[in-house]
């Protein structure tokens, strides 16, 4: 069992195991919900992922303005604003957990919209730079 929380620790979830590799999503939507460069994300069927937020913290939008034409259900944390997962429709309906709520994150295997990503990404190596 795998666990991940949000940054306040209000809304925590559960998976049977972390995949062997994550997705790294790069469509502009998931750049601007992260303010980063795209979305670590591991994708599940919604029966295997649990969502524990005794409080409910847990808050949600319908992005109807995604890249794919598909609108997903985005969650997030209305306590810290961390984003949590996004649900999409399809058959079966899968839940697309952020990578970031759980301490280990496997290196991504796969990307998404990779056209969407910035150009300078690609430049950019491992172990170039230390801050």
């Amino acid at each position: 069992m795998a666990e991940g929380r949000c940054n306040c620790g209000q809304i925590k979830v559960s998976i049977p195991a972390l995949p062997e590799e994550s997705l790294l999503c790069c469509c502009s939507n998931c750049r601007r919900s992260g303010s980063s460069v795209g979305a670590i994300i591991y994708a599940f069927d919604t029966s295997e992922v649990t969502i524990n937020d005794p409080n409910s913290n847990l808050k949600k939008y319908q992005d109807n303005d995604t890249k794919s034409g598909k609108s997903l259900i985005r969650q997030f944390c209305g306590n810290c604003g961390c984003p949590i997962a996004s649900l999409n429709s399809g058959d079966p309906p899968k839940v697309f957990l952020c990578g970031g709520l759980f301490e280990q994150i496997p290196a991504p295997g796969q990307k998404l919209f990779e056209e969407q990503e910035p150009s300078w990404m690609r430049v950019v190596k491992t172990g170039e730079k230390k801050l």
